[in-house]
């Protein structure tokens, strides 16, 4: 018994140290050039409470107020967003209010091109408790996410 135990906290301690090992921020970068306008883009991505129409990675949409939404995906939990900054055509900003286990924000900017639009998408997460930088590190793949976000606005927009 007292072998399990000893092992059980070793092994603990072992993932703390490696969680204290890896960096707190995580930083993901997605840009492309669209064939669509700006208004077009912005229009779909700044409208969070109709992306269960096009997004195949969110089961729902929950409505707070105008600016606050939890966003229910299909694998994972649940977060919500709040509106932090919205220029029209321009840029959408959004901060993570929940869960408390990290933080976050996710910038959108959109610029007129000769052919359409170029899109960057930012996403910053910040998570304090290094346990839980190692479950993120090993379980959470934002790079991915961001992909199937930006594949699934492409289809939307039928490019």
């Amino acid at each position: 018994m007292t072998v399990a135990v000893f092992s059980i906290v070793a092994l603990v301690g072992l993932v703390f140290a490696i969680g204290l090992l890896l960096p707190k921020q995580r930083v993901y970068l997605k840009t492309a050039d669209l064939k669509s306008s700006p208004e077009s883009v912005f229009q779909i991505v700044a409208d969070f409470e109709n992306q269960t129409l096009w997004r195949n990675d969110v089961q729902e949409i929950k409505v707070i107020d105008q600016n606050t939404w939890t966003e229910v995906p299909k694998k994972g939990t649940p977060i919500t967003f709040r509106t932090k900054r919205k220029i029209q055509n321009q840029l959408f900003e959004i901060e993570i209010i929940e869960p408390k286990s990290f933080q976050g924000y996710w910038v959108g900017t959109f610029e007129q091109t000769p052919t359409g639009t170029k899109v960057v998408f930012k996403e910053v997460i910040v998570i304090e408790n290094p346990l839980f930088r190692v479950f993120s590190a090993v379980f959470v793949d934002l790079d991915k996410t961001m992909e199937v976000y930006m594949n699934n606005l492409r289809t939307k927009l039928g490019e």
